[in-house]
């Protein structure tokens, strides 16, 4: 039973850290569009103010979808998580996400990156790194694992 707490603990973290990221860049563009129209309105004329009803629109569609994804997400992981498990998520969670980052780097920027590093730091410390965690992802999963 652990494996399956793990596992859906760390889909409902997952999946947490992509609704708090989208949340806020629907709020930034929202408040891009609002001082934007304050802008417009204030310098021409106040007919500008029109221009945010369809973002509120879709703000508000937006919020309806966070608000029925957020139930989902509750209904696959619903209990509260110990420090120490959120703590072990969220090094998981950040592993994953430099893996995820690596794969959709192209080529050339590795060995730009690369280049950095030996002549920063005297190392490849960039791709020590990535390896390290390649190779410490199923160990760090089975820990994950035990602290459920």
């Amino acid at each position: 039973m652990p494996q399956i707490t793990a596992a859906r603990a760390l889909t409902a973290h997952i999946a947490y850290r992509f609704i708090r990221l989208a949340t806020f860049v629907a709020l930034g563009i929202f408040a891009a569009v609002l001082l934007l129209c304050w802008v417009l309105a204030y310098f021409f004329t106040a007919w500008w103010w029109l221009l945010v009803v369809p973002f509120a629109a879709v703000l508000f569609v937006f919020l309806i979808i966070r608000f029925i994804i957020t139930l989902l997400v509750r209904r696959i992981h619903a209990e509260r998580l110990r420090s120490d498990q959120r703590a072990a998520l969220d090094s998981f969670v950040g592993k994953l996400e430099r893996l995820i980052e690596a794969r959709g780097t192209p080529p050339i920027f590795f060995v730009l990156i690369s280049i950095k590093d030996l002549l920063i730091h005297r190392d490849i410390t960039t791709i020590k790194e990535l390896i390290s965690d390649t190779t410490s992802l199923r160990r760090d999963y089975q820990e994950l694992e035990k602290l459920f």
